[in-house]
C-alpha cells in the first residue's frame, strides 16, 4: 500500500519539497465552495487567513494575510505548492517594532490601504490560498500612481523590510545609509523623505517638478505668485496652435483643425494642471499624474488632439478592476480646482 509523503515541517523540509516539483506557471485553486475555485498565477498578489503554521504572527486567526506568489509547482506526492512573498497590511506593525529609526519614519507613513513587502518567502499548499487581491504596485519617486478608488490596495516597487540583526524587528534594506540616499524624494533637508500622501493632510500633497524629476511636498515649497506652472517648452515640429478662443474658431472654419473651440479651452484647462499626488481631505491617495503627464507631452509634440473627449478616455490612468469607469475619473479631473502654484526650492520652476 503506498505511502504519503509526510508534510513538510521546517523550512528547509519546504524548500527540498518546493524543488522537487515540477515547476509551472499557473495553476487552479480548488475552493471547498461550489463555484468559487479560482486560476492563480506567478507574480498574482493572493490573502491568506492564518492557521498557525506561517509567519510568526500567524495565531492572529481574524487576520487576513497578504502575499504575492513567487513560485508555483505540482509535487508528485504532496499536491500543488505555492512560494509565497509576504506583506504587512496597515497596523500590523507599530514603530516600536521596527529595529532603529529608518524604519520608525518608513512604517509611520505607512498609508491605510498599503501594503509593505516584507523579505521573507514561505512555502504552503495551494489551498490554503483564500482569494486573489487587486493590488497596485507604484514607484513613489517617479510618475506612476493610477487613479484608485478609497478601497484600492496599493504597494511600494521600490521597499522592502527585512529583518535586522537586532532580534527580529524588522527595518528598511539599505538601513545603513541615510535617508537622501534610500528615498530621493523632495529636498535633502526634508523630514518627511518617505511621505505618501496617504491621510490627505496638507503636509503630504506632493507636487511634481519636470525639470528636476522630482517629487516635493508643498509644505516645503513657498507659495508661487505665477497664474500657472510652467510647461515644457513646445517642440519645434508642432503644428501651429491657437492661442484664443476666437483664433480656434477662425482655425475650425478654415478646415485647419478639426476640434472646436470648447475642445480647446478644456485642453488648456487640463494641459496647465498641476501634477499633483493627493488631495486635501481624502484619506486616500488619489493622483491624476498619468493623465496630466501624458496631457503635458501630447501638447508638446502635436498639441491638442482632433477629439479630447477620446483622448483623454484612452489615457486616463485608472487602475483596472477597482469598479471605477473612466467616465467618472474624467469627471473628477475636469472638476479640481487646485488653489495655489508653489515654486520649486531647487530649480526655481512654478509647480
Amino acid at each position: 500500500m503506498p505511502t504519503l509523503a509526510p508534510v513538510p515541517r521546517t523550512a528547509i523540509e519546504w524548500s527540498d519539497a518546493f524543488r522537487a516539483g515540477e515547476v509551472v506557471q499557473g495553476l487552479l485553486c480548488c475552493r471547498p465552495e461550489p463555484g468559487e475555485s479560482f486560476y492563480i498565477k506567478c507574480r498574482d498578489y493572493v490573502s491568506i487567513y492564518p492557521d498557525g503554521s506561517g509567519r510568526d504572527d500567524a495565531i492572529k486567526f481574524d487576520r487576513k494575510m497578504y502575499a504575492r506568489i513567487a513560485g508555483l509547482c505540482k509535487h508528485p506526492e504532496l499536491g500543488s505548492l505555492v512560494k509565497l512573498h509576504w506583506y504587512f497590511s496597515y497596523g500590523e506593525l507599530t514603530p516600536d517594532e521596527m529595529a532603529n529609526q529608518v524604519g520608525r519614519d518608513f512604517i509611520v507613513s505607512q498609508g491605510e490601504n498599503e501594503l509593505v513587502s516584507l523579505s521573507h518567502d514561505t512555502y504552503t499548499f495551494v489551498e490554503r490560498i483564500h482569494s486573489l487581491e487587486r493590488v497596485i504596485n507604484m514607484t513613489p519617486t517617479a510618475i506612476s500612481f493610477p487613479v484608485i478608488n478609497a478601497v484600492t490596495l496599493f504597494a511600494r516597487g521600490d521597499k522592502t523590510l527585512i529583518r535586522s540583526f537586532n532580534m527580529n524587528n524588522p527595518t528598511l534594506e539599505r538601513y545603513e545609509l541615510p535617508l537622501s540616499c534610500v528615498f530621493s524624494m523632495c529636498t535633502e533637508t526634508c523630514d518627511g523623505q518617505y511621505s505618501l500622501p496617504a491621510l490627505g493632510a496638507e503636509g503630504d500633497i506632493l507636487r511634481w517638478c519636470f525639470r528636476c524629476n522630482k517629487w516635493l511636498h508643498t509644505t516645503c515649497c513657498e507659495r508661487s505668485n505665477a497664474v500657472e506652472v510652467s510647461l515644457p517648452l513646445p517642440r519645434d515640429t508642432r503644428p501651429l496652435q491657437p492661442q484664443t478662443v476666437e483664433e480656434a474658431v477662425q482655425m475650425r472654419c478654415g478646415n485647419r483643425v478639426q476640434y472646436g473651440p470648447f475642445d480647446w479651452l478644456l485642453w488648456q484647462q487640463l494641459s496647465t494642471l498641476p501634477i499633483q499626488r493627493g488631495m486635501p481631505g481624502l484619506n486616500y491617495v488619489l493622483s491624476f499624474e498619468l493623465i496630466i503627464s501624458k496631457i503635458r507631452e501630447e501638447d508638446a509634440e502635436n498639441g491638442c488632439p482632433n477629439d479630447v473627449q477620446e483622448y483623454l478616455l484612452e489615457n486616463i490612468g485608472v487602475a483596472k478592476d477597482i469598479g471605477l469607469m473612466p467616465q467618472e475619473a474624467l469627471a473628477l479631473l475636469q472638476g479640481w480646482k487646485p488653489e495655489d502654484i508653489y515654486e520649486c526650492p531647487i530649480c526655481g520652476n512654478d509647480i
